[in-house]
């Protein structure tokens, strides 16, 4: 049986985010030039082509009704699931959607790299993969995405997973490459640097992306990873500084 076009299917990104996170509380509500971190991935995220329809996907904790307001302020989705069980609330949102195709991203990453999350998606309904990695092979943390079919994280989430597998969404997928066909992108070498990071997990990270946007934004308000790049070479003291944030590895 042929597959069917994949142009037609309904593609979204999924932005996972919460409150509640243990070590920054409330990051994705602070700002920089008068916008929100999150605001500030809406918006590069709708200048992508192929994505019709853009999901915030948050939990039903008390807290994570902010969320609701900036759905409704930023004219998206917004879809309220399990705290722990990420996996399920990303693959309930895409059902709840009729979503076929899901790009996910996590709030944690304010500044994902425009051009390279709408080639990814782009190559992903061309081929025949269920699932695509784009941030695997030396991109920058934080700039990458995965892309996947609804299908596949369905298949996934009713296998034999562990409690992390549901924390950390494709885990699973990942780990069986003879049932799930997989392809992992690899990253022009100009834009190879995977030692820094470009995600908000404490403070310091968000005092370094500050910097990165309050001196590209103005003048190019969607940069990308070959300016961040650019950013850091010019400033070797912030690379410093973000080369030594602890970064917590998959627990």
């Amino acid at each position: 049986m042929n597959r069917p076009n994949r142009n037609s299917k309904i593609v979204a990104v999924i932005i996972e985010v919460r409150m509640t996170s243990t070590r920054l509380p409330g990051k994705h509500l602070l700002e920089c030039r008068d916008e929100k971190m999150i605001s500030r991935l809406i918006r590069r995220i709708k200048m992508i082509k192929n994505v019709n329809k853009i999901i915030i996907a948050t939990t039903q904790n008390k807290a994570d009704d902010v969320f609701v307001k900036v759905a409704l302020d930023e004219k998206v989705c917004i879809y309220r699931g399990s705290e722990t069980d990420v996996m399920g609330r990303v693959l309930e949102a895409a059902i709840e959607n009729q979503v076929d195709v899901i790009c996910e991203v996590t709030g944690d990453c304010p500044l994902i790299d425009i051009e390279l999350t709408e080639e990814a998606i782009d190559k992903f309904l061309k081929s025949e993969f269920d699932y695509l990695n784009n941030a695997l092979s030396g991109l920058p943390d934080g700039l990458g995405c995965q892309v996947f079919t609804t299908t596949a994280l369905e298949k996934s989430y009713n296998s034999d997973i562990s409690e992390l597998d549901k924390e950390h969404v494709t885990s699973h997928i990942k780990r069986n490459p003879n049932d799930f066909n997989l392809h992992y992108t690899n990253t022009a070498k100009e834009l190879m640097w995977p030692e820094i990071s470009l995600s908000l997990d404490e403070i310091a990270d968000y005092h370094i992306l500050s910097r990165i946007i309050t001196e590209l934004e103005p003048s190019d308000p969607y940069f990308g990873t070959e300016k961040i790049i650019g950013f850091f070479k010019n400033h070797p003291e912030i690379l410093d500084q973000n080369l030594e944030i602890y970064r917590r590895g998959f627990e």
